[in-house]
């Protein structure tokens, strides 16, 4: 006879207030003590819903049918992980103790329990470091820590992978395995399949608020490795993104948004070059004696573990970094045919052009709707008071281009925080359109996305690289940066080195 059921829905639907389409219809699902169980799905296809529905927070947001049962604690790290990082704390060690202590421990067992959760991450060497000081996936792993602390039955998982490096990844599937070992359940929701899903009992496809199994483990006549490679095609079809770069992963090398090495121009002046660029905090160097040239038509991506100094490089470009920080080097742009140092300027000067697109793009945002936001987004030129119909109207039409090139001319009035992370990235990205910006700066350009979306952003950078741009990416998905990019360079203790290269 099997276990009781961590979780059981059963013939389970949801719909949100003001909205007419069922979000989910009929689920069907069971999780057992000691499982883990990945729902993939494309965007829009109901995965963060069924997370949230899972763990209680949809029940003043719309109308549920048929049962759900969870039997225990269930603890959720939602897809913006920093948003559940207290508020209340400046330090590693403090924020991850602080669960336990609202429950009620003495400051021992949280001490205790903190230092074992850390460690089942493999991020104990993080206890004395100060939060502000984190990459996005060390505060990320933090807050699941703090979640760990709890000692839950069930953990639901939605986009874990973000802002993870594939060693943390790797790390994570190992915790997460050892928490099954002991009794724990994970429901794992998302728009990507990676390390974390490979390890899971099994997968399902949700597809417009529908479930379908995908595989399942107890069908052992199926070789492993068999089984995974027919997953991963089954996941895909269903518009599932696959980062894993593996043997069982056909790179699509013969793609149209493949950049081809063959058109880039070498006997021009580089579009960007950076020279000896370095980068302290405290006593120490993030980034050491960084050199980079980058070609018009160029698109280079940066690879590094979490914490390496990939995105404090890009802020570093942009003269976005804190007060406290030291940078030092030449920044030099190409512009109007010459040569323009940029570094001594501050960051609003710097923007006309290098156009940035964060891991956050929230703060990027701060309009209305879309086409608000990319009508305010750099100021009309100046003008006299007779032409400014003409004036406005060309900018109309600006704006009206730049939302076609990144697919959001229906989304128009839409609110920017009601789009998933993807399209606000889409939408800070067409604000470098309208700056002119040659240079596009993009952090972690393909967090949260699934196939569609990863296909929109290579057509959007393949135009920009056409129209004679440069982009500098930062990224912990190999798949996509080796299919993707001229050449691939690693970050590491504060230096760059060339890992992949097609032009030398």
């Amino acid at each position: 006879m099997s276990e009781i059921a961590v979780l059981s829905l059963r013939g389970v639907g949801f719909t949100y207030r003001r909205k007419t389409a069922a979000a989910l219809t009929d689920i069907d699902l069971e999780i057992e003590p000691g499982s883990l169980h990945a729902v993939l799905g494309p965007l829009e296809s109901g995965t963060s819903t069924l997370a949230r529905l899972v763990v209680g927070l949809l029940s003043d947001r719309g109308e549920m049918t048929g049962h759900l049962e969870v039997h225990g604690t269930a603890v959720m790290l939602g897809d913006d992980p920093e948003a559940q990082l207290s508020g209340m704390t400046s330090r590693v060690a403090d924020e991850v103790q602080l669960p336990r202590r609202l429950h009620g421990a003495d400051s021992a067992t949280a001490r205790s329990c903190a230092e074992a959760a850390l460690r089942s991450l493999g991020i104990e060497d993080l206890w004395p470091r100060r939060l502000d000081t984190l990459s996005g996936g060390q505060r990320q792993l933090v807050a699941l820590a703090s979640l760990l602390t709890l000692g839950p039955e069930l953990l639901v998982l939605d986009q874990p992978s973000l802002s993870l490096d594939p060693a943390a990844r790797t790390r994570l599937a190992d915790a997460l395995s050892d928490y099954r070992e002991r009794g724990g359940a994970v429901l794992i929701t998302g728009h990507q399949s990676d390390e974390l899903t490979a390890v899971c009992d099994e997968l399902s496809l949700l597809d417009r608020g529908r479930l379908l199994r995908v595989s399942e483990q107890e069908q052992s006549w199926t070789p492993a490795a068999t089984q995974r490679a027919a997953s991963t095609a089954a996941l895909t079809a269903g518009g599932v993104w696959a980062t894993a770069y593996t043997e069982t992963t056909e790179l699509a090398s013969d793609s149209d948004t493949t950049p081809e090495a063959e058109n880039l121009r070498t006997d021009v002046p580089p579009l960007l070059v950076v020279d000896r660029l370095r980068v302290v905090r405290g006593e120490s160097a993030v980034l050491d004696s960084i050199d980079l040239k980058l070609r018009r038509g160029e698109s280079v991506t940066i690879m590094g573990p979490n914490g390496a100094g990939k995105s404090t490089l890009l802020r570093g470009l942009l003269g976005l970094l804190e007060p406290t920080a030291e940078c030092t080097g030449t920044i030099t742009v190409g512009h109007l045919g010459a040569d323009l140092r940029i570094d001594g300027l501050p960051s609003h000067e710097r923007a006309a052009h290098l156009g940035w697109v964060g891991q956050d793009p929230g703060i990027q945002l701060s309009a209305r709707t879309v086409a608000a936001e990319l009508t305010t987004a750099i100021p009309l030129p100046t003008h006299r008071r007779r032409d400014r119909e003409s004036v406005r109207a060309k900018r109309q039409a600006q704006v009206d281009e730049a939302m076609a090139a990144v697919e959001l001319t229906g989304l128009a009035e839409v609110h920017p925080f009601d789009l998933d992370i993807a399209r606000r990235k889409d939408l800070v990205a067409a604000t470098a359109l309208l700056s002119g910006a040659t240079i596009l700066l993009l952090d972690e350009p393909t967090l949260g996305r699934d196939q569609r979306a990863i296909d929109r952003l290579n057509l959007f950078i393949a135009d920009f690289l056409h129209r004679g741009g440069a982009v500098l990416s930062t990224t912990h998905d190999r798949r996509w940066a080796y299919e993707n990019a001229h050449r691939v360079l690693h970050l590491q203790k504060g230096r760059l080195e060339t890992i992949d290269a097609s032009v030398e």
